[in-house]
């Protein structure tokens, strides 16, 4: 009798993952560095004409644009290529929420990465201890022009989640790490009467004022230079607070620490608004919160992501009475709102 052959589980995934995974990235970072997305945004839709604006071969450009149609970033009609909604936002130059730099900062980003087993068994970071506060700012400048736009539109969320009420209350608000102003903005624009204080390295606050000022709200902001971590917030100060993706860069004990200082800054019924990755209590998922805790290990000293449980411990110890999640599909977990 035959040997009954067993069941093999699919090797798909694990393929996808392991032997295709980087391919979508370099191929879209190779899209926006050939400025492949503006050419069609002005008029460029042939793989000729798109080939002819880059300095490109029009057979490999004919490929590459192809294959982003396949991956959902392009549209083809006959010859014709069309931006899908998402390029024609993100991914063109000039466009208001364009995420300057995303190709430069994807690719590099993967160098890191391809360490991350002898971080982990080496047990330290990349980053040397103490990395010095120039290479970090300068950092800083570019990727911040790099998430702005998933910034802002879930800082747009956070806003119009508020009742008229807490809105009226807002006059004083305090962005830290502002970096180009992402959590910031979208409540200046909805609250005209709302003064905004940009705290972050004397590298970056040019980024924040070039961008309140294409958002026009520059009149109503101004810039505290320096290092967070050494700065004094002051006491009943602001209305609002916003922390927006810096909570996992302090880490566990740093990050309690701004928490506290959050809420000595804050007035009474204040508003502290955290923005992170969030894994789940048992750190099991989802995916994208614990692949960014790795990102935290292999380029950081003590980043780490904290889970839903740890920020409500936290903030209730630092004094705050109220902590609320605001769901959201601008951002990939659920936005933080603490009332003091």
């Amino acid at each position: 009798m035959a040997k009954q052959t067993k069941k093999l589980p699919s090797a798909v995934p694990v393929a996808k993952e392991l032997i295709f995974g980087g391919w979508t990235t370099c191929t879209v970072a190779a899209a926006i560095d050939l400025d492949v997305f503006t050419f069609i945004a002005h008029g460029k839709t042939t793989a000729s004409e798109i080939a002819s604006e880059a300095h490109a071969n029009e057979s490999m450009m004919r490929r590459l644009l192809d294959t982003l149609v396949a991956l959902k970033y392009l549209t083809r009609k006959a010859d014709r290529y069309a931006l899908s909604p998402q390029a024609a936002t993100f991914l063109v130059r000039g466009g208001e929420l364009y995420m300057e730099g995303a190709g430069r900062f994807a690719t590099g980003q993967m160098t890191g990465w391809f360490q991350l087993a002898e971080v982990v068994r080496s047990g330290a970071p990349l980053a040397p201890p103490g990395a010095d506060d120039a290479s970090r700012a300068e950092f800083f400048a570019m990727l911040v022009k790099v998430i702005f736009p998933l910034n802002f539109v879930g800082a747009t969320a956070a806003v119009a989640s508020l009742g008229a009420g807490a809105k009226a209350r807002i006059k004083n608000i305090l962005d830290v790490a502002a970096g180009a102003g992402a959590w910031s903005i979208p409540f200046a624009q909805a609250i005209k009467a709302a003064h905004v204080t940009a705290v972050d390295f004397p590298q970056v606050t040019p980024v924040a004022r070039d961008y309140a000022k294409r958002f026009d709200v520059e009149d109503r902001y101004e810039y505290r230079e320096g290092n967070l971590r050494e700065m004094d917030f002051g006491t009943d100060c602001y209305d609002l607070i916003t922390l927006g993706h810096i909570i996992h860069g302090e880490g566990r004990d740093a990050g309690r620490q701004l928490l506290e200082r959050s809420a000595k800054a804050l007035r009474k019924r204040g508003i502290l608004l955290i923005a992170e990755l969030v894994p789940n209590d048992d750190r099991t998922g989802p995916a994208l919160p614990m692949l960014f805790g790795l990102n935290m290990m292999v380029h950081t000293q003590a980043g780490d992501v904290f889970t839903m449980k740890e920020y409500r411990s936290w903030l209730k110890e630092a004094g705050f009475k109220t902590v609320k999640t605001i769901r959201t599909p601008a951002a990939p977990s659920p936005l933080i709102l603490a009332i003091k």
